[in-house]
Parts: structure tokens; sequence; C-alpha cells
């Protein structure tokens, strides 16, 4: 590795990681400003729930699936206008569980990801070969939590909750070796391109804290 290779590859976690503390603060921030500040605004917009749902599933779509034929600006746009959707959406929390209890999970969420994304960076293991395990485990998390929806048993509850926190902690350090790696086949790209692979690794990574938030806060969390 020489020392254009670790230029870029600070370059590109550089970016991922401040484009995902901006994420979470304007979704966080935003659903902090709807719960204690205008709730009047928050129950509008919940009447159009299911339409904030599809557009975030349009956006993530769109940035993951399209993001070589759109431009850098227009990935940043739809990131950041995700971000705030996801914080509207997110605000449910804030109705079922204690402000301290939500505090509590976010601490333990954010020491969990700064020492796994750590081990992710700095191993020298290669952890792509690891790719099929994490597909096949969250499709399974998701269809058991889709059944589960319906046949509401408690056990597996426990059981899917537990799965979610150790599946999406070993995304975390998995996605960050991968940024890492990208980073050293992007070293004479142009920059561009390291905008918009800096948007999506901060969307993976965003979705890996949040999801892994949302587990912790059924673990430890105490419903009002």
């Amino acid at each position: 590795m020489n020392d254009i290779d670790i230029k870029s590859s600070n370059n590109l976690l550089r970016k991922v990681f401040l484009y995902m503390i901006l994420g979470i603060a304007i979704s966080f921030g935003t659903g902090a400003y709807l719960l204690y500040f205008n709730q009047g605004l928050l129950y509008t917009l919940f009447d159009y729930y299911q339409f904030l749902v599809i557009a975030e599933l349009a956006m993530v779509f769109s940035i993951s699936f399209f993001i070589n034929k759109i431009s850098a600006g227009l990935a940043r746009i739809l990131f950041l206008a995700y971000s705030l959707i996801n914080g509207i959406t997110l605000t449910v929390i804030g109705l079922i569980y204690a402000p301290q209890i939500i505090f509590y999970a976010f601490m333990i969420t954010l020491t969990i990801f700064i020492v796994t994304a750590i081990y992710g960076y700095t191993t020298q293991e290669d952890l792509s070969s690891y790719r099929r395990f994490f597909m096949i485990a969250l499709i399974s998390l998701i269809a058991l939590s889709i059944f589960n929806a319906f046949m509401r048993v408690g056990m597996l509850e426990w059981v899917i909750t537990i799965a979610g926190v150790v599946i999406f902690t070993g995304l975390i350090a998995y996605d960050v070796n991968r940024i890492k790696a990208i980073s050293y086949q992007l070293a004479d790209g142009d920059n561009e391109t390291m905008e918009k692979m800096g948007i999506i690794g901060a969307l993976n990574l965003y979705l890996d804290f949040i999801n892994l938030f949302i587990y912790i806060l059924r673990i430890f969390g105490r419903k009002k």
C-alpha cells in the first residue's frame, strides 16, 4: 500500500462518515423537533405515513441501483431528503419509548458502531468473503420479521431482535471493510466518482446504524 492509496482511503472514508453523521443528525434533529416542538405538524405528516415510507424506499432504491447513472449532486439531495423523511417516520419511536431509554440505546449503538467500524478498517482480513452470509442472514431476518408481524410469537420476536443486533453489527464491519477496499480502487478516480461512492457508503452505514439502534432499543427499551 503506497501513500496515494492511504490518502485515497482516508479521503473516501472521511466523505462517508461526514455524510453519515450529517444524515443521522438530520434524522434525529427532525424527529426531536417534531416530537417536542411541533406535534401538530407531526400528526399531520402521519396522515401521509404510507406515502413517506414509499418515498423512503424509492430514494434508497434510486441511490443503490442508479448511483452510476445519476449525478453526485442528485445522489446527495436524495440522501439528505431520505434522512429528513426517515426522521419523520422514526418519531414513532419517541411516541413509544421514554426519552432516557432512547438516549441510552443511542449511546450503546454509537459505542458498538465505533468499535466495530474500527475493527472493519484495521483488520487485515478481507471481509468480502462474508457477503453471501450477510445477504442470506438479512433476507432471512426480513422474512421472519414479516412472518412474525402476523403471527406475534413472543419467543420468535426475541430471536429476531437478537439476530438483528448481531447481523447489523457484523454489517458495520463488513461495510467499512468494503469501503476501504473500494477506496484503493479509486486512487486514480475522479472527484465525481469519489463523491458518489462517499454518498452510497454513507447510506449503507446510516442504514446499519439506524437498524442496529432500533433492535437495541427493543432489547433495552421500556415502553411508555
